[in-house]
């Protein structure tokens, strides 16, 4: 079995040349990640938070975007990777006529899954732009496989950060036909 994951995605393929660059070095990214999974597993975050002066601000949004996600009751499942297989011969895609890469048989993803109402809803929060992105497609196609439900009955939460800027939440779904991907600005200051 060979595992493609979103990273393995990145390397292999040509991002648009009007994508919009990241808004802050990654291992701040992989530090707000890392702050908001301690705060919702009830771990002390101060050593993270005095790190760098705007962390407070962000998780300040966030919990002002989406309160419901830092209840304790609420059903999040944070982080977890979730896996699809690819099936080639559906779209017509030969070993022999492929690529000369190895075949890859599983796509994963790492994401943040929310029950709502036994529904899967994914939460994505970053500092990053709110529109939608490559990434964020592969892990809507990847959930709405993995989850075995119909593309238009999952939906993208994003909660977007920006270092200057306020803070937005954006939802993404797929139209009723799961042809595109419609965008609803949910909050915006």
């Amino acid at each position: 079995m060979y595992l493609l994951t979103l990273s393995d995605l990145n390397q292999t393929i040509h991002t648009s040349p009007v994508q919009e660059p990241p808004l802050v070095p990654s291992y701040l990214q992989e530090r707000l990640q890392l702050l908001v999974k301690q705060i919702l597993m009830g771990l002390p975050v101060e050593p993270i938070l005095n790190s760098h002066p705007q962390f407070q601000q962000w998780v300040f949004q966030l919990k002002e975007l989406s309160p419901s996600l830092f209840l304790p009751q609420r059903k999040l499942f944070v982080d977890i990777p979730l896996q699809t297989k690819l099936d080639r011969t559906k779209r017509r895609v030969t070993e022999e006529n492929s690529s000369p890469s190895p075949p890859f048989k599983v796509i994963q993803v790492r994401t943040n899954v929310g029950l709502v109402k036994g529904t899967p809803r994914l939460f994505e929060w970053a500092i990053r732009h709110p529109v939608l992105t490559w990434q964020d497609r592969v892990k809507l196609w990847v959930a709405a496989e993995f989850f075995e439900i119909e593309p238009h009955k999952l939906q993208l939460i994003i909660l977007a950060l920006h270092p200057t800027q306020p803070a937005e939440k954006v939802l993404f779904a797929w139209d009723s036909q799961g042809e595109r991907i419609l965008l609803n600005t949910v909050h915006q200051w």
